[in-house]
This record gives structure tokens, C-alpha cells and sequence, in this order.
């Protein structure tokens, strides 16, 4: 598989799923500050799966920027991972017309967890088919706990207070980018 034509298709996807999102966004129903604030979840929501959306981005680069060898494994595990993608804007529409819905958070948070897993797993065989690579996503105790634990927390409040749920999602896709803007960028 030739990598530029996988990045690029890649990149294809990316946009077109952040633009399916931004497509979801309507117009407060009058021109008053209240109104506009009456949909702040809506808002809220897209911010979130954007950076979520752009972080990957990043990390896709960073994983692929020194990739020689681009196996048949990581073409079929990069496409898992784009379907888990083009779902994103799916449950981010879901949440924001359900902010208090138990089972559209759920949903939405369990395909983060699979989005993020495939990931990695898309990563670790990247690293494999190029022994000679850094591997520059490298998942420590320590951010696993914190993923993790994170995630569990937002399953909780997902069951009482769904909304609660999309701000820690926040704050972890917040540390996350911290992490990963201490990557050497190429």
C-alpha cells in the first residue's frame, strides 16, 4: 500500500467527518444572546468531538510521518478505525439533541473507548512493520489510568447526569492535547 494515498484518503475522511458536524449545527431559532446560550450543549458537543477529531488527526501524522512500511494490517486497521470515525459525527449529533438521555451518552462514550483503542492498536502495528521508528504515542501506566478512570466517571454520570459526562470527556481530550503537543512535530 503506498502511504500517501492511504494519509491522503485519510485525511479525505477527517474532513469530511468534521464537516458532517459543523453540517449538524443550526441556527438559534431568534437573534437574542438567550437564545444562542438555550443550544450551549449543542455547541458544546461539537466542540468537544472537533478536537477530539483534530487530536487524532495530529496523532495520525505523528504515528505515520516516518512509516516506510505500510503492511496490509495497518491498511485494514486504519480503515477500522476511519468507520469508527465516520460515526463520530453520528453520536455527537445524538448527545446534542439528547443532552439528557442516558442512552446516547453511553453510546457516544463507548465509541470514543473503541475510536481510541483501534488507535492504538493502528499505532503498535505501525511500530511493528517499522522497527527502526519512535514510537511517538507511547501509552504509559499513567495515562491509561487516567483514560480510563476518566471514562469510568463519565459512565457514571451518564446513568444521572448525562451532560456531565460530555465535560469530562472534555477535560480529558484537554489533558490529552497537552500530552500530545509535547510530541516533536515533523
Amino acid at each position: 500500500m503506498n502511504k500517501s494515498r492511504l494519509e491522503a484518503f485519510t485525511d479525505a475522511m477527517i474532513a469530511i467527518a468534521a464537516t458532517i458536524m459543523v453540517l449538524e449545527l443550526h441556527s438559534p431559532d431568534g437573534v437574542k444572546l438567550s437564545n444562542l446560550l438555550s443550544e450551549w450543549h449543542v455547541l458544546f458537543a461539537y466542540i468537544v468531538s472537533f478536537f477530539l477529531i483534530y487530536l487524532f488527526w495530529f496523532s495520525h501524522h505523528n504515528t505515520f510521518k516516518n512509516a516506510e512500511t505500510i503492511s496490509n494490517k495497518v491498511f485494514l486497521l486504519n480503515g477500522i478505525w476511519l468507520f469508527l470515525l465516520t460515526l463520530v459525527p453520528f453520536t455527537t449529533s445524538w448527545i446534542s439533541e439528547k443532552p439528557n438521555a442516558t442512552l446516547p451518552m453511553i453510546t457516544y462514550l463507548l465509541l470514543q473507548i473503541l475510536w481510541v483503542e483501534s488507535f492504538f492498536v493502528l499505532n503498535k502495528q505501525v511500530c511493528r512493520d517499522n522497527p527502526d521508528m519512535e514510537n511517538t504515542l507511547p501509552r504509559t501506566n499513567k495515562w491509561v489510568k487516567n483514560f480510563y478512570g476518566c471514562f469510568a466517571l463519565a459512565f457514571i454520570f451518564a446513568f444521572f447526569i448525562p451532560i456531565v459526562s460530555l465535560v469530562i470527556v472534555g477535560l480529558v481530550n484537554i489533558n490529552s492535547f497537552r500530552g500530545i503537543l509535547s510530541v516533536k512535530n515533523g
